[in-house]
């Protein structure tokens, strides 16, 4: 358990912290910026593996490639793709429709996803 709260923080340090501006603000316009958000908090992970003992070349390729199609989901707003929920607009004059899947709340879906590729990682 501590080992995974370890990984967690580290997790959590490499995603918001560490984070360039620059990268916050491009990684949704750019695959590329994307790409370098991911790799540096795949390869900070793997590193902290290491003295851990957990060391192993498909835990890199899992937390790369996871952390891009998770954070590419976010980024791009595919979870407004999903269900819409139908809101009755005042004095009856119809529906709106809206995301099931909130802006917030696809932040604590993509963290319960990090927090699912650290647990692999303890395998």
């Amino acid at each position: 358990m501590v080992i995974f709260l370890f990984l967690y923080f580290i997790n959590l340090v490499l995603d918001f912290p560490l984070q360039s501006d620059f990268m916050s603000k491009y990684k949704s316009q750019s695959d590329y910026v994307l790409f370098v958000h991911c790799a540096i908090w795949g390869l900070g992970l793997w590193f902290a593996l290491m003295p851990l003992g957990l060391f192993a070349w498909w835990k890199l390729v899992m937390l790369v490639g996871g952390h891009f199609i998770i954070d590419r989901w976010k980024c791009h707003k595919h979870y407004k793709l999903w269900p819409m929920k139908k809101t009755p607009l005042p004095f009856g004059d119809g529906y709106k429709k809206e995301p099931v899947i909130s802006d917030f709340g696809s932040l604590y879906i993509d963290q319960t996803l990090h927090a699912v590729q650290v647990l692999l990682c303890l395998i």
